[in-house]
């Protein structure tokens, strides 16, 4: 067809219309170029309605992942424009007439073009397949091995553009850079090291998308939303946003709460200051008080019984305290605390469960209770936590038991 349209403008221009031979040439080539142009246009406008259509007809059918990545990633937008540009490109010989500058011109910016449209397809499929595996949970980050492929495809693309535009071959032009290696490994250093580093951080299962991490340094404390070949991309609790370079995530300690998600449970450790000046033994009246609860019945019968027999054991002369064994509040609290825990709905019975002391400092002796809870939701967990600690505060005048608090001025005044 454009064969036919060269020919019958050339006749038209300059025999019928008698325009100088030039001229006519020119002329023509305009109304070629408008008729490509077009012919690009029209072919982009018309592939693309139809890969649309027929992609959102299927989606909205069946909806898929892969063709909802595509329509976002406006993927079928660019097969549109890169076959009119294949086509075209077989039919600029017969827009021109063989072996004219012009047609080596045109096939020259044509073939750049198509060049560039190929790669920008892929990387678009690229985008696709990142898009796709983020809709995974607990995905291993994959973004810095797409830019590494995105960095070879658009360097091989410049030497192929390079090429077409000095007319020489690729090997030729690739032997050329070898010589600029090491100028290149200078420039595309941080590159080359976060590419090593990320393969690191997913070989050893680092961080994924979606974990919580915290930095020692206190600049991270949220969630992984991206990894690049340079950083790790980090939204805090408070909505602010970090970059933790990859080679800090490599080196340095980085604390990754993925295990807590994964077993759906979480640690709950904090203490009670207790005033050790309320810390005494336990009066037989004292213990029939402690009787009246539940959990603690058989402990204190159990309790009592063995020290019965260690006293009896002894064989002691003055049987009265501090000689002989005995029961005290702080350790019937530390009993009751354990009991209750034991027994609570929200405690996990399959991990590690304790109540200790630590060592006592000048705001009283600390009371750790150490448990996991099943629940992973920050202000669930909060709320679970605050509830425990209401509790046991609140028992503790039952076991003559006062938690530690500093005077204030205005106790001074008061008294």
């Amino acid at each position: 067809m454009f064969q036919f349209i060269r020919i019958f403008f050339n006749d038209l221009f300059i025999e019928k219309m008698n325009f100088p031979e030039n001229a006519g040439k020119f002329f023509t080539l305009l109304i070629l170029l408008a008729a490509g142009i077009f012919v690009i246009l029209f072919s982009y406008q018309l592939l693309r309605l139809v890969f649309v259509g027929i992609a959102k007809f299927r989606h909205k059918r069946k909806p898929t992942f892969w063709l909802q990545a595509m329509l976002e990633q406006k993927f079928f937008e660019k097969i549109a424009l890169f076959l009119p540009g294949f086509f075209i490109f077989r039919v600029w010989p017969a827009m021109f007439e063989p072996e004219s500058a012009s047609l080596q011109f045109f096939i020259a910016i044509n073939a750049m073009f198509n060049i560039s449209m190929l790669v920008k397809c892929i990387c678009t499929f690229l985008d696709v397949l990142e898009t796709v595996s983020a809709l995974k949970k607990g995905r291993k980050p994959i973004r810095s091995y797409m830019q590494v492929v995105k960095v070879v495809l658009w360097t091989l693309a410049i030497v192929l553009i390079l090429c077409i535009l000095v007319k020489k071959s690729p090997s030729g032009l690739i032997a050329g850079i070898g010589a600029f290696s090491a100028v290149l490994l200078l420039v595309f250093q941080d590159t080359i090291l976060g590419f090593v580093n990320s393969i690191q951080l997913s070989t050893n299962d680092l961080v994924r998308i979606g974990d919580w991490i915290t930095d020692p340094k206190g600049e991270a404390n949220g969630i992984v939303e991206e990894v690049n070949l340079i950083a790790v991309k980090v939204r805090n609790f408070d909505n602010s946003i970090v970059t933790v370079p990859i080679k800090s995530m490599v080196n340095n300690s980085i604390q990754n709460w993925r295990g807590m998600n994964e077993r759906k449970v979480r640690r709950i450790t904090r203490s009670i200051y207790l005033d050790v000046n309320t810390i005494k033994a336990c009066t037989p009246e004292m213990l029939e008080k402690y009787r009246q609860i539940d959990v603690l019945r058989d402990y204190l019968d159990t309790t009592q019984e063995k020290i019965e027999k260690l006293n009896a054991q002894k064989h002691l002369t003055n049987n009265t305290f501090p000689n002989v064994e005995f029961q005290t509040n702080i350790g019937v609290l530390r009993a009751y605390m354990v009991a209750y825990l034991e027994q609570h709905p929200m405690v996990d019975e399959t991990s590690l469960l304790m109540v200790r002391h630590g060592n006592p400092e000048e705001n009283g002796l600390p009371m750790e209770l150490y448990c996991f809870v099943r629940t992973t939701e920050w202000r669930e967990y909060e709320a679970l936590q605050s509830d425990l600690f209401d509790h046991f505060y609140a028992v503790l005048p039952f076991f003559d038991l006062r938690a530690f608090q500093r005077s204030s001025d205005y106790d001074v005044v008061k008294k």
